[in-house]
């Protein structure tokens, strides 16, 4: 198995979802922790000044979602055509929406807008509902027959909205269901069970 190197700061962010395919594909990721006050040393030395980075051999990948793409590729994430490859693009394009206006949230004026955004998670996840569910009812994966990198995605936000608001999916059955599914694979499992997953913050200033 082939194994990389990643930079990034102390916390889950934009990197959790790479983890997650990491330990259920059983590859291993080197990490090279930077301290958020050690960041300006850093960051005239990455592609595009900012993180996560990742190295496999001599190539040098920034930009979270290059990556995931990349590593979806090599790992068989990527569907079985065209076709799957494409809406699995657009699975994970519109969780990307979503994970953005999380982030705007995170580190903006959290306290005050905290309420409003809990209150339209499940119109803003209503899409991605009724796509899951074109799927064989929703019993499986975002598309197609086979896990891929948008599922890992998808779950790593729904994640953060449970964490945000415990009972933000309770309308959305299927988005539901479907969390607990990729929860319950056996090596996420193992990992989200893990002290080290547990202590590691969701986001850079603590707020989650």
């Amino acid at each position: 198995m082939p194994s990389y190197k990643l930079v990034y700061f102390p916390v889950r962010g934009r990197v959790q979802a790479l983890r997650y395919i990491a330990a259920d594909k059983g590859f291993d990721i080197n990490d090279e922790v930077v301290p958020m006050d050690q960041w300006p040393a850093y960051k005239d030395k990455q592609p595009f000044g900012q993180l996560p980075v990742l190295y496999d051999g001599d190539l040098v990948l920034g930009q979270s979602n290059a990556i995931l793409r990349h590593i979806a590729r090599k790992h068989g994430l990527y569907g079985k055509s065209d076709r799957e490859a494409a809406l699995i693009d657009m699975a994970n394009d519109q969780q990307e929406d979503l994970r953005v206006s999380y982030v705007r949230l995170v580190y903006g004026d959290f306290e005050n807008g905290k309420d409003a955004y809990v209150k339209n998670i499940p119109n803003a996840l209503a899409s991605l509902e009724k796509f899951l569910g074109a799927n064989h009812g929703g019993s499986g994966f975002l598309v197609g027959d086979h896990i891929s990198f948008a599922d890992y995605t998808v779950f790593d936000l729904l994640d953060n909205f449970l964490v945000l608001s415990p009972t933000s999916l309770d309308t959305l059955p299927k988005l539901k269901a479907f969390h607990a599914r990729i929860a319950a694979r056996e090596k996420i499992a193992k990992l989200r069970a893990t002290d080290a997953f547990k202590k590691t913050p969701i986001n850079g200033n603590g707020k989650q």
